[in-house]
């Protein structure tokens, strides 16, 4: 077998295969395209170094061969530079110097110097240092790009891709040059050159699929499990082909089975890229509402991870939903601050159910976490079977797990879980124009779904929380000028005020001294609310027993109590520690308190409670409760509820809706609340109104609990052994 003859045809072929494989890629960026004719100027080359030594050489087919080769700078170098991580669309010094030099080796092709035994030969040495030159200059340009990288991995991985096109532009420079390596060797030894580029193409077709600088190993096995599986498919050829029937073509085992390898690397590299490119037609044509939604979601989830804020993130969440075309009702609720239940955040379609609790969702939930989502239609099969089977307990089960499925009217559930495996949230969708209305593979695209809101619930938590730390240190500042800007001057009123007052006469004039004296004296009252507000002051936080604070703070507010408020005390048995300072907390009540008697309009009951919980989800019921982790203090009131307009703005500072207030006293308690890594909530209705402070449980190592006063109980002393009711009134 020649092999300098079919050497380069079979490079072609290769080379031609690496193009195809980048063409049927379905998103293709400028660096593609241009990989792509460099490519296909590497197998037109080769191809007419074929036809030049299958013509002995012809005038014409080595012009063509001296053409393709001149093109290589010109294609390489582009691809070269658009691959680089620091390009931009300016042309570089080497661009320039490309475009130049390949006017004066136009014209040395096609002079007749060209066809001349020493002149051709000058020409075409000149034709490979302008290959070789430019080429080089190009991979050290890209390898110059790429160091700048921060990464070591990458710059070391940049080191060998230059050596190896370094390699493969040297070697293949044999092929240019008339005395060639080929040429003066007898035998026709295959060429080494041909070798390292399709190597040099190939890894730039997995970098450029990947994104990344392959690693030398991971190139290397590539190539060898390419190379082991075209072996074995074309060993398999080779043994089903009668050997009989090739003797009497005349045909040669060696190339016949060279053959077969090569069609065999050509089938493993077009395999892939084919079969994606084939099931995306597939999907288009016959199932092609699934592809669509499929499509849909993908572009819905790419949206959302380019959102940050709560609110955008359930608006472009429903917006995509109903794009798609196959959800006619959609809900996203979000667990709230105290993990007993959701809260409807974002919704389309009919309004569903505004809460859930989770107590109740018990059976939904245990199924979500085992099964990963929930469909109404499988849940509905399931139970009727099992009641035709006669096992009643199981299908009530079931029935418990499909209420919150009717209540919310969703068809598929999937649950929002955050890294730690807690639970964040539900997706609920529903499509009502037919059952089974989502496929396997559907839901398991909502998983996806769901798991990318999952992580914008959590940055936008995060990203809130940093916000709030610079606003209130951006506070902080302010408040220390405010001080002294504002008090200075409210004191010299202040005192001028006093002492007009000792000489005014009774009548207008000293009722007006009084208004200046009050009104100053509130305004003092602001400033102080405001620096409490904004000092990051975190007190003397130490391990404390909420029972006792709540039972000492109750002493005190008792004797101020109207006759027509009465104030209940309901505490758990053995409540665990927490860690904060027991005055904030007693602060926090105190306000908290005068908050639900004022919305009663001193007319009702106010109850105070505190119990032990576990902070984590998804624990299944026929599993081990966890020991607590959280303890809950609330006040509950019988007012007539707050607003949902206001509800969202109780904790910014300066809101009120009372005519003396100053709109600080809640967002000083959840500022004291939060520096002991705590949290306030509240829940409200026309019946009435809860806040409930969460504090985080303190090791049992920390045994001793201080009162108001900061003396510390002994561990042995009598605490409240069970739920306790206290009713305190006036008088």
């Amino acid at each position: 077998m020649d092999f300098q003859l079919w050497t380069p045809v079979i490079s072609a072929v290769l080379a031609l295969a690496i193009a195809v494989k980048v063409v049927l890629r379905s998103r293709k960026r400028r660096a593609h395209w241009l990989f792509i004719g460099f490519a296909t100027n590497v197998a037109v080359w080769y191809f007419a170094t074929f036809l030049e030594y299958r013509s002995g050489r012809d005038p014409i087919f080595a012009r063509i061969t001296a053409l393709t080769a001149v093109l290589l700078p010109q294609t390489g170098v582009r691809f070269l530079r658009a691959f680089r991580p620091d390009v931009t669309g300016t042309p570089t010094t080497l661009d320039r110097w490309a475009t130049v030099l390949l006017f004066p080796m136009l014209a040395a092709i096609a002079s007749p110097w060209f066809d001349q035994k020493i002149p051709g030969a000058i020409v075409r040495i000149a034709i490979s240092a302008y290959v070789v030159g430019l080429l080089i200059a190009a991979v050290t340009a890209l390898y110059t790009g790429v160091r700048t990288t921060p990464s070591r991995l990458e710059q070391r991985r940049a080191l060998y891709l230059v050596g190896v096109g370094v390699m493969a532009t040297l070697f293949t420079t044999a092929d240019l040059v008339p005395f060639s390596v080929n040429r003066i060797v007898p035998g026709g030894f295959p060429s080494v050159g041909s070798v390292l580029v399709l190597a040099v193409l190939y890894m730039f077709s997995e970098v450029m699929e990947r994104r990344r600088l392959v690693a030398l190993y991971e190139l290397a096995g590539r190539l060898i499990i390419l190379t082991a599986l075209a072996l074995v498919l074309a060993g398999i050829y080779y043994r089903l082909v009668d050997w009989e029937l090739i003797a009497q073509r005349g045909t040669h085992e060696g190339p016949y089975f060279l053959n077969a390898i090569v069609a065999s690397v050509v089938i493993l590299l077009l395999v892939d890229p084919l079969r994606v490119k084939v099931e995306d037609q597939i999907g288009r044509f016959f199932f092609g509402e699934r592809f669509d939604f499929e499509q849909s979601i993908t572009n819905l989830r790419n949206r959302l991870a380019h959102t940050l804020e709560l609110d955008a993130m359930g608006r472009v969440l429903m917006e995509g939903l109903e794009a798609s075309h196959r959800v006619t009702s959609a809900a996203l609720y979000l667990v709230d601050a105290d993990r007993r239940g959701v809260d409807l955040f974002a919704h389309h379609g009919a309004p569903p159910e505004a809460r859930l609790e989770l107590a109740a969702m018990r059976a939904l939930l245990d199924m979500v976490k085992t099964q990963g989502a929930v469909v109404k239609e499988l849940v509905e099969r399931e139970r009727d079977d099992r009641l035709e089977l006669g096992e009643t307990r199981e299908a009530e089960g079931l029935a418990e797990a499909m209420r919150p499925l009717d209540a919310i009217g969703a068809g598929v559930v999937v649950a929002l879980e955050s890294d730690g495996g807690d639970l964040v949230g539900l997706l609920a969708v529903a499509d009502d124009r037919m059952r089974d209305a989502f496929s396997p593979d559907e839901v398991q695209v909502l998983r996806g779904l769901a798991a990318q809101v999952s992580i914008v619930v959590e940055n936008s938590r995060l990203h809130a929380r940093i916000k709030e730390r610079d606003r209130l240190a951006a506070l902080g500042e302010m408040a220390a000028g405010l001080a002294h800007e504002i008090r200075n001057p409210l004191g010299a009123i202040k005192g001028a005020a006093q002492m007009m007052d000792q000489h005014a006469d009774e009548g207008a004039q000293k009722e007006l001294l009084g208004i200046i004296q009050e009104e100053v004296e509130r305004l003092n009252n602001v400033v102080g609310s405001f620096l409490d507000y904004a000092r990051p002051y975190r007190g003397n936080p130490v391990p404390l027993d909420v029972s006792q604070v709540i039972e000492r703070t109750v002493q005190l507010l008792k004797n101020g109590l109207p006759p027509t408020i009465e104030l209940r005390v309901e505490l758990a048995a053995s409540l665990p520690p927490v860690r904060m300072d027991p005055e904030h907390l007693r602060q926090v009540l105190f306000n908290l308190v005068r908050n639900a008697i004022e919305a009663m309009k001193n007319h009702g009951v106010v109850t105070v409670k505190a119990l032990a919980r576990t902070r984590g989800s998804f624990v299944r019921a026929t599993e081990e409760s966890p020991a607590p982790d959280v303890v809950d203090v609330s006040v509950h009131d019988h007012g007539p509820g707050i607003d949902p307009a206001v509800q969202r703005n109780l904790f910014i500072p300066f809101f009120t809706t009372k005519a003396s207030g100053t709109g600080l006293g809640l967002a000083i308690c959840q500022r004291l609340v939060e520096s002991a890594n705590g949290r306030i909530s509240v829940r409200s209705n026309p019946k009435g109104t809860v806040f409930t402070v969460s504090l985080p449980v303190v090791s049992a190592t920390q045994s001793t609990d201080p009162d108001l006063s900061g003396r510390r109980r002994p561990v042995d002393a009598p605490r409240l052994d069970a739920t306790a009711t206290t009713s305190v009134t006036a008088g």
